[in-house]
């Protein structure tokens, strides 16, 4: 029985083409001096020590088999060739090269002792060509493979102790005058690499610690420019901050490179005016928040402070907030914005959670909420500076709380509300700012369900949908339905009520018949265990597509 009609379709549309060829380390050798073969330049540190390379040396000699070389078929059009890309085999390339070059003297080798202390060119003839016709097999990824699937197959062939991170794998997949652009201009510009030398993640570690933060200086300025170029303004509406939007903006990049009307409904920047916006985003960015830029501020009952690790939802709103501006526009309004931004994190809970909970998604929110408030006070200044020099008179004069008595010890920590000055987590506004968040069964759910956005009043209205949806794709496939009634949450109604954990047996049907009897869906448990129930549920078919609860 199929797995689902569409299975096989899909199956097409994911397949890894690829050949396997085998090749003499000579032929593999000349490939690399002639550049056929290249090793790209983010990966050249990720070399074995040296006790290492010698024992892969003498398993050549040897002719113990190796794991294949996995190449990536890509043509180059400055050469107007073929060329093939490393994706899996870095270590044993640069071994080659650093014993056929003679920069590795071979040592600590037991079963081939004989071999220690000698380098490719001092050997005799008839050894160096014995080494030279060993064989080792080249698995090619060829280029008519999808792009997504290409990426996918680097991410998981790169699984090793030094892996690739996400930038390192887009720096490989999308190389190129636009890629380099990032990391030759945008990454070193003065102002945008003094906004991050603060933060742990983009300083040097220590001798021997992993960069777990590689490229993320890079995939930072690619994050911004991304979301900035895509916006699409007459639906107010920006992507989601995920991989596959940064994948895709790469992607257009490149084609339209090649063609300038690749994408006609685009009107992406040059890149100029792409490295000016940099400078110009950066700099508001700095003289706007006084060293506190890209961290949360949050309110505490003792303590109103800022986080030491940057944020990437509070770096998307402050750099793609000034993006519409010039400098002149906020000179001499930097106090007023940067007291706002206080304010907006303290009090405003939507802010709060598009900032801090399941952000990818919340571009728009939280973008949307800052700008909103850029533009009020740019358009009509006079109000908000009133209301801040009133502010800072009063914490001049006497900084206290007037709820508690207590010093207040910083002017970001002061709310001047009605006249009075408080501590920001005594401010009335607090109170106001905090309603009963706490979400039931009732509460109004979103999702994200087969490329579409789905909004209802109620889990329970959720279920129904998603099930009604599964049901009628599934019906005529025993398979799938077998497949479904196998999970925790999904059974007969005796055989749910038996295994059902919950006192409540609430069972809703499914809407299709498993061995000739109804099956149930259990939504007798909390609305977080209804939620994973259905995650379950949905992650078993692919015509879901990227299923996502939005709470």
């Amino acid at each position: 029985m199929a797995v689902g009609n569409d299975f096989s379709v899909r199956l097409k549309q994911v397949r890894v083409k690829k050949k396997t060829i085998t090749r003499s380390i000579r032929d593999v050798i000349a490939d690399l001096q002639s550049a056929k073969i290249i090793i790209p330049f983010y990966q050249r540190s990720f070399v074995w020590e040296a006790d290492k390379q010698c024992r892969f040396i003498e398993s050549i000699f040897m002719d113990i088999p190796i794991p294949p070389l996995f190449l990536l078929e890509k043509f180059s059009d400055e050469a107007s060739t073929t060329i093939f890309e490393i994706i899996d085999g870095v270590q044993r390339l640069t071994t080659l090269e650093n014993f056929y070059g003679g920069k590795l003297k071979l040592s600590n080798l037991d079963t081939l002792a004989d071999l220690n202390q000698t380098t490719f060119p001092t050997l005799p003839a008839n050894i160096s060509g014995i080494f030279l016709e060993r064989e080792i097999n080249i698995i090619i990824i060829e280029s008519d493979t999808h792009p997504e699937i290409q990426f996918e197959v680097f991410g998981r062939l790169n699984q090793g102790a030094v892996s690739l991170n996400a930038q390192e794998l887009r720096n490989c997949m999308f190389h190129g005058a636009f890629n380099d652009f990032l990391i030759n201009n945008c990454s070193l510009k003065n102002q945008y690499k003094e906004l991050l030398a603060p933060f742990r993640k983009f300083q040097v570690p220590s001798d021997g610690k992993p960069d777990k933060n590689r490229g993320l200086n890079v995939e930072l300025v690619l994050r911004f420019f991304a979301l900035h170029e895509l916006y699409k303004p007459e639906i107010n509406q920006y992507p989601d901050s995920r991989g596959e939007t940064l994948n895709d903006y790469m992607r257009m990049r490149i084609e339209c490179d090649k063609d300038p009307d690749a994408y006609p409904n685009l009107n992406l920047k040059t890149i100029d005016e792409l490295e000016n916006l940099l400078d110009k985003v950066a700099r508001m960015v700095a003289l706007t928040f006084n060293g506190n830029h890209f961290k949360s501020f949050s309110v505490k009952k003792d303590r109103a402070e800022f986080s030491a690790s940057l944020n990437q939802s509070i770096f998307d709103v402050q750099m793609l907030g000034f993006a519409d501006y010039e400098e002149e526009d906020i000179n001499d309004l930097k106090e007023v914005i940067y007291d706002t931004f206080l304010d907006l994190s303290t009090y405003d809970r939507n802010f709060i959670d598009a900032v801090s909970r399941s952000t990818n998604h919340k571009v728009g929110i939280r973008v949307g909420i800052w700008k909103n408030h850029l533009k009020r006070i740019i358009e009509d200044p006079e109000p908000f500076k009133a209301s801040l020099s009133q502010k800072k008179a009063s914490f001049a004069s006497n900084p206290v709380c007037s709820a508690t008595g207590n010093r207040i010890d910083s002017f970001e920590k002061a709310d001047f509300y009605e006249g009075k000055l408080y501590h920001k987590y005594n401010s009335p506004r607090t109170e106001t700012a905090q309603p009963n968040t706490r979400k039931t069964q009732k509460t109004p759910i979103s999702a994200h369900l087969a490329d579409s956005d789905y909004t209802f009043d109620d889990i329970y209205e959720l279920v129904d949908f998603v099930l009604e949806f599964i049901s009628e794709k599934i019906q005529d496939s025993d398979f799938d339905i077998q497949r479904l009634s196998c999970l925790e949450c999904v059974g007969t109604n005796v055989s749910l009520s038996a295994k059902s954990k919950h006192l409540a047996k609430r069972f809703k049907p499914v809407g299709v018949n498993f061995d000739n009897k109804k099956l149930y869906f259990d939504i007798g448990g909390s609305r977080s265990e209804i939620k994973q129930f259905l995650q379950e549920v949905a992650s078993l078919f692919s015509f879901t597509g990227n299923f996502k609860i939005i709470d």
